[in-house]
């Protein structure tokens, strides 16, 4: 008893359809997933290429407080480009990781709660209780989409004084 030369070749022909529609359906899926990469990394870098925040013309306050000898500054960032998610953004200052939603938690943060910047809008950023010497202090932002804002500021003992300020996006390596 044995199985006939067509029931055999069915069953190898069976065999074939179905391992090619397993191997069509693991191709399709990791080529869609490649496709969607490719979208999300041509969208971070559109993102990257059109974003533009810096400090706006007046850069900013500075209020001195000799009693308790800090002092506290407020850094007015405006948006230039298109409309960013700020809950998305996170800070370091003077090395050390910060939260950047309350000012109360940790001496940096914003003075209102902003969940957007719209193009054009100015958001007031607050570093608070700095020593009142002429130590130069780093404030790093960290957007959303890798971007940087990055001011460097001392106290020169009459007024705050920025020393550089710059900003930039991350870039490929090849």
């Amino acid at each position: 008893m044995g199985f006939s030369v067509s029931a055999s070749a069915a069953i190898i022909f069976i065999s074939f359809l179905v391992a090619f529609s397993t191997l069509y359906t693991a191709w399709d899926s990791t080529y869609s997933n490649v496709q969607g990469a490719r979208e999300e990394w041509y969208d971070l870098r559109i993102s990257q290429l059109n974003t533009l925040i810096d400090l706006n013309g007046t850069l900013g306050q500075a209020t001195i407080d000799t009693v308790n000898n800090v002092y506290n500054v407020t850094w007015y960032i405006q948006d230039y480009g298109p409309t960013m998610y700020v809950k998305g953004w996170s800070c370091i200052y003077d090395g050390l990781y910060k939260t950047i939603y309350n000012v109360s938690d940790d001496n940096v943060g914003f003075l209102e709660d902003y969940t957007y910047a719209l193009p054009g809008e100015t958001l007031l950023l607050n570093v608070t209780n700095i020593p009142l010497d002429q130590t130069e202090h780093n404030l790093t932002v960290v957007f959303d989409n890798g971007c940087w804002l990055r001011i460097s500021w001392h106290y020169n003992g009459n007024t705050v004084v920025i020393d550089e300020r710059a900003r930039g996006c991350p870039t490929e390596v090849s």
